[in-house]
Parts: C-alpha cells; structure tokens; sequence
C-alpha cells in the first residue's frame, strides 16, 4: 500500500491507514467503526471512526482491531498510548463536568513528553522521572516555553492516577503504575509553600463590591457571597435549574453531600439572578452565568469555564483596589463566615455549603426541615454585617 491509502477489509471489521512521512516509526493507524455523526455542510451522517492506536506494522494493527472486536465494549485498550487514553478519561469526565474537564486537558499539555508512551508499558519510574524534570511544553503563540507551577505537577499526578485508575477497571493493566510513586517532594514542598490561603472579604471590601455591582462580573461574585458555591459549581448551573418563582436553585457535585442540592435564592440577589436568566433565554444558553465578551474568541459557547471565572474574578479583584490574595473560593469562604455572623442555623449552612453531615447522626438521620425554614434560615444572612 501507498502512504494515505488504507488496507480494504470488510464493512464493520476496522481498516488499517498508512500514514504519510518516512521518518515515522509507527505508520500503521489502526481504526474502527463507532456509529454516524450529523454533516452539517452535507446534510447527512457520516461514519464516525474511533482510533485503537499507531502501530509499527500490520499485524500489530491488526491484533489491536481483533483485540477490540473481542470486547468491543471496552473503553480502553492495551496498545493505547497515554495521550489515547487521557482523551478517552475526558470524554467520560466531560459528560458530567465540562469545567473540570477542561482543567483537566489544560493540565495534560505539560505531558506531550510521555503522552505517547503505551498505557500497558509505562511504568512508575517513566512518570516519576518526568515529574521530578520539570514538566513543561512550548506555547504555539508566543513560542516560549511554559514551565509547570508546583501546584499543576501535583495535579498531573493526580490525573495520571485517575486514568490508570480507569485502566485497571477495563481490565487493561493489572497495577497501577502511577499509584506506585509519590508526588515530587520538592513539587510538594514549593506548592505547600506557595499555597494561598482562604481568606473572607472584610467588610469594607464587601461594601465596595455592593457599591461597584455595575461593573461586569461584579455582581457574579455578589451571588456567589450570597449562596456559598464553589466557584466550579457556580459556572456550572443550569438553566433548567433556576426556579424564580420558587426562589431557589439546584447545583453541586464536588461530594454526595453536595451533589445537586437545594439552595434559596436571597431577596437581596433575586434581581441579578433574573438578569443573568433572561440574558442566557435570550443567547440560548443552557447554563445560567454566561460571558458576552466571549464571543471575540468563540462563535459557538459563552458559557464560563472556572479558568474564565477565576480570571473575570482577578480582574474584578485589581479594578476595585481589592487585596491581591482573593481567589474565587474566598466568596465562599466569605457567604460561611457572614453565615456565622448572622446567626444562621449551622445544620443549614452545611446543607446550602455540601458539608457532610455524617459524623453528627442526630443531624443526619432525624433532621428534615421543610423548604420554608431552609429559606427563613438564608434570609437572616446579613451582608456586610458588623458595619
């Protein structure tokens, strides 16, 4: 076969691509037929293919596509590079968490040294060499080279577990190599010393916030304040989860606690709130916080990812003179403390927050207020209280 053809089989049974250029080592691409996708342009499905790996010859492509059509349910296979296998883990995570998902591959771009390692034949020592070497990858635009922060080696850690993890449950490798290491210690060292702190918005500073709810994005942050999300949980609400005239919202996920709780919507913030809902009815958004300015950079979503949020929030945090150490988990931060402050019942704040209740049995399993006093309790939340 010529470079660019590929090796004709019958319908249904995968085909096997040669790739153009001499100085490849793997040409044999190795593929297999996964449903039809909607051509807009045509008018029409087409056949989608899903990619089993890159191989050196045919017979090896070859076992790939007879491999998979063994368990043609598997997620995973052996041949499978790191890179392959990431993509598959993001497609799964993105599902049910778009936000983290797109943390996630923002992460793997530091791993374009071991990406194209095979799944099965990584091993600890591969991933701790390039862990402790200083992970990093060249960014397109500018050409310069972008050295991964302590607390992002961390977390490529953390995501190599995850998609090993996946591995062993498909059944694809029988040890988890990235669990047999631990974390750089001086990546753990500098990240612990370089950690921020959560720290509340004083008073004066929650009063210029009130003062300056024109300003974009200012009043995003107000909402958070007023109801205690985390920041990626906040980006994430959807439309179809907003009752106005209910006066409340479902949203979370980070723990069962806090998986799609029932949290009431503040007087003080119903107007801002109605804002944003109408804003995204008219975009056609499913999700409730969208971004106008977004559309300098994209045609096709305005939605806000936590990356977007934390840097509206920065921007924020620097026009109104407001102390450089606020991060976006502060406003939660700030909504517990203002909570305590007001008197709020603490059984409600935990509830509004996602905190376990399990080590208090009483609060558990024998506490069941009904909506209206979940919502009396919100509504002794005092901003700026104490001035």
């Amino acid at each position: 076969m010529k470079d660019g053809e590929f090796m004709k089989r019958s319908n249904g049974e995968g085909s096997i691509t040669i790739l153009k250029g001499k100085n490849r080592k793997k040409r044999n691409w190795a593929r297999v037929f996964d449903g039809y996708i909607y051509d807009e342009k045509k008018d029409k499905l087409i056949p989608k293919q899903k990619s089993l790996g890159v191989f050196r010859t045919k017979g090896e492509a070859q076992k790939a596509i007879d491999e998979y059509f063994t368990n043609p349910y598997q997620f995973l296979n052996r041949n499978m590079t790191l890179d392959e296998a990431f993509q598959t883990y993001y497609d799964t995570v993105y599902e049910t968490s778009p936000s983290y998902a797109k943390d996630l591959k923002y992460k793997w771009r530091y791993c374009d040294q071991i990406k194209n390692l095979k799944i099965s034949e990584t091993l600890s020592v591969h991933m701790k060499r390039f862990l402790e070497g200083e992970p990093y990858y060249i960014d397109p635009s500018s050409g310069k080279k972008k050295v991964a922060s302590p607390n992002t080696i961390l977390r490529i850690k953390s995501l190599l577990n995850q998609i090993f993890d996946l591995a062993i449950s498909e059944s694809v490798i029988t040890v988890n190599q990235a669990r047999n290491f631990k974390t750089p210690k001086e990546a753990a060292r500098k990240y612990e010393r370089s950690k921020k702190h959560h720290i509340p918005f004083s008073i004066d500073e929650q009063l210029t916030l009130k003062e300056n709810l024109d300003y974009p994005f200012v009043d995003m942050i107000y909402i958070q304040i007023f109801m205690g999300w985390r920041p990626d949980e906040l980006v994430e609400i959807l439309l179809e989860d907003v009752y106005l005239e209910d006066q409340y919202i479902i949203g979370g996920k980070k723990t069962d606690s806090g998986y799609r709780r029932i949290v009431p919507i503040h007087p003080e913030i119903m107007e801002y709130i109605k804002n944003y809902y109408e804003e995204a009815q008219k975009i056609g958004s499913r999700f409730l916080f969208n971004d106008i300015y977004m559309k300098r950079h994209s045609t096709s979503k305005q939605n806000l990812s936590y990356s977007n949020y934390r840097y509206r929030f920065q921007k924020v945090i620097k026009a109104l003179n407001l102390n450089e150490a606020h991060t976006p988990h502060d406003a939660r931060v700030t909504f517990a403390t203002i909570a305590k402050i007001s008197g709020m019942d603490a059984f409600a704040v935990k509830k509004f927050m996602g905190h376990s209740l399990k080590n208090d049995i009483t609060e558990e399993s024998y506490t069941a207020p009904n909506f209206s006093w979940f919502q009396n309790q919100m509504e002794k939340f005092q901003y700026a209280s104490g001035k």
